[in-house]
């Protein structure tokens, strides 16, 4: 099996994963504290697989991970949510990882229920 490849030529994987950590700070903003880290496999049919660490997140009385979705046209980040550490986690809806910044905290305070528009 070939070692997992970044699926975008346009969208640097970098930039990607600085909108998690970005995510991860807005959890901080409003509550969140870092309690462990999952590994997780991340698969794609034509280039195999990878691990990658999500950090687990206690806010109120969830626990919460920011994980991605990789659509076809561009990565999008996800939200998931459980009631227990070890899950399982249910996603909250998914939102483009490119939007400006107002934006992207505004799905990420809608996905924590904080703002229900």
């Amino acid at each position: 099996m070939k070692e997992y490849v970044w699926p975008y030529q346009h969208i640097s994987e970098l930039v990607f994963m600085s909108k998690i950590v970005i995510a991860e700070n807005i959890l901080q903003k409003y509550g969140a504290e870092c309690i462990g880290i999952s590994y997780e496999d991340i698969w794609n049919i034509q280039d195999g697989a990878s691990t990658y660490k999500k950090r687990i997140w206690k806010w109120r009385n969830q626990y919460v991970r920011v994980d991605r979705v990789l659509f076809p046209e561009k990565p999008f980040l996800v939200l998931e949510f459980s009631q227990q550490e070890d899950g399982p986690y249910e996603d909250a809806d998914p939102f483009p990882y490119d939007l400006p910044t107002i934006e992207f905290e505004k799905e990420i305070r809608c996905s924590l229920g904080i703002d229900k528009s």
